[in-house]
């Protein structure tokens, strides 16, 4: 019996469905991943997310990219990726890319130390030579106003003559909420305005004053 040989047209449906067309295939996008540099961020501080695409060839660089922030105050997202921390906490940066998203979670911690603010103390009075009822307290910050702990604070009488107890040196503890507090304050044998300033390394320095009668 004389075999029969299939039209050319049907011949490339055949090959094609196998995968033999002689075309290459196309890979198709599987995943997109969000990167970045450091984790935790300091607050202050900036740092390039990057978005890719992951396929079964490897992975390139993610086009059209819309970035964004769960919480912006903690950590904001520029609209090319730039990530810079802010208050301390947790959000999650997101990238889109066409119907590919992707995301990863930032921690922000406290950057470095900018100013040193009075918490309690400050503009008590008493007769002069003899102490002060409440110790000198302050906390220590930086640009966002974020709580820095373990910073050390020193003490130091300016003006009046007056003396004071240990610590004079503490340290803003976690155990005393971010604040440093001194021992107390015996106020100097003249009458008038008398001065202690506290300071801390890296941050502006702030003056305590009380009043000796």
């Amino acid at each position: 019996m004389r075999s029969v040989s299939p039209p050319l047209g049907a011949l490339f449906l055949l090959l094609a469905a196998c995968g033999g067309s002689g075309s290459g295939t196309t890979t198709q996008p599987t995943s997109l991943s969000v990167t970045i540099p450091t984790n935790p961020i300091p607050s202050g501080i900036s740092v390039q997310a990057t978005a890719s695409i992951a396929n079964a060839g490897g992975s390139s660089p993610a086009t059209n990219v819309t970035w964004s922030s769960s919480f912006p105050a903690i950590a904001s997202v520029s609209s090319t990726g730039v990530i810079t921390g802010k208050l301390t906490g947790t959000s999650v940066i997101s990238a889109t890319s066409g119907s590919m998203h992707g995301e990863v979670g930032v921690t922000v911690i406290a950057g470095a130390p900018v100013t040193v603010t009075i918490y309690a103390g400050n503009d008590q009075s008493a007769t002069r030579g003899s102490r002060l009822s409440d110790p000198l307290c302050t906390t220590v910050k930086d640009a966002a106003g974020n709580l820095i702990f373990g910073a050390i604070v020193t003490y130091t009488v300016m003006t009046g003559g007056g003396t004071l107890a240990d610590p004079t040196a503490p340290s803003t503890g976690a155990g005393a909420g971010g604040i440093a507090i001194s021992g107390l304050w015996t106020l100097g044998p003249n009458a008038g305005i008398q001065k202690v300033m506290a300071s801390s390394p890296g941050a502006t320095s702030v003056t305590f004053t009380a009043t000796a009668q």
